[in-house]
C-alpha cells in the first residue's frame, strides 16, 4: 500500500508539471493503481465543486462520459499511430490533469464572492470559468500533442472537439 501511494504522489508531481506545461505523459509511472486513485480523487474534488448542484451518482456519470471519451480519442489515435503502450499513461495524464484544474478550480471558486442571487450573473466567476476552461483545453492539447506526437494545431483540433462533443452530451442529458 506504502507502494501505491509513492506512485501516486510521483504521479500527482507530474500531473502539476503537466498542467503548467512542464512535462510528458512518457513521464507518468507505468501504474493502473495510480490511475483509480486520481479517478478517486477527481471525483471527490468533482462532489466537493459540484455537490451543492447535482447528486453524487450524477458527477459519477458525467466524470464517466468524459473518461470514456477521453479513453476512445485516445485509443483510437494510439492504435492509428502504432503507439497503443502509451494509452494507460496518456489516459493518467488527462484524468490527472483534469484533476490539478478541478482543485485549482475549487480553490478560485472559493474565494470568489457567493453569486446565490440566480438573477444577476458575477463577470468575474464567468471569467474565471473561460480561464479554466483555456487552460484545461490547453493542457488537454499539449498532452495529446505529446501522446500522440502530433503537430500543436491538430492537437488543438482534437480536445477543442472533444470539448464539443462532451458539453453537447451533458447538455441533451443532464
Amino acid at each position: 500500500m506504502n507502494s501505491i501511494l509513492s506512485v501516486w504522489f510521483n504521479s500527482l508531481k507530474h500531473y502539476l508539471q503537466l498542467s503548467v506545461f512542464s512535462s510528458s505523459p512518457a513521464k507518468l509511472p507505468f501504474s493502473p493503481a495510480s490511475v483509480i486513485l486520481t479517478l478517486v480523487a477527481y471525483i471527490t474534488v468533482g462532489e466537493l465543486l459540484l455537490g451543492a448542484e447535482r447528486g453524487l451518482l450524477s458527477i459519477i456519470i458525467q466524470i464517466g462520459i468524459e473518461v470514456l471519451i477521453l479513453f476512445t480519442i485516445t485509443f483510437i489515435v494510439l492504435k492509428i499511430t502504432r503507439k497503443p503502450e502509451r494509452l494507460l499513461q496518456t489516459l493518467s495524464a488527462l484524468i490527472g490533469v483534469s484533476l490539478i484544474i478541478s482543485l485549482v478550480s475549487l480553490l478560485i471558486m472559493s474565494a470568489l464572492p457567493d453569486s446565490s442571487n440566480a438573477d444577476e450573473i458575477n463577470p468575474l466567476i464567468i471569467q474565471a470559468n473561460i480561464i479554466l476552461l483555456l487552460w484545461n483545453l490547453a493542457a488537454i492539447s499539449l498532452i495529446f500533442k505529446r501522446a500522440f506526437e502530433i503537430r500543436t494545431l491538430t492537437a488543438g483540433i482534437i480536445a477543442f472537439n472533444y470539448f464539443l462533443f462532451y458539453e453537447y452530451l451533458l447538455f441533451n442529458f443532464f
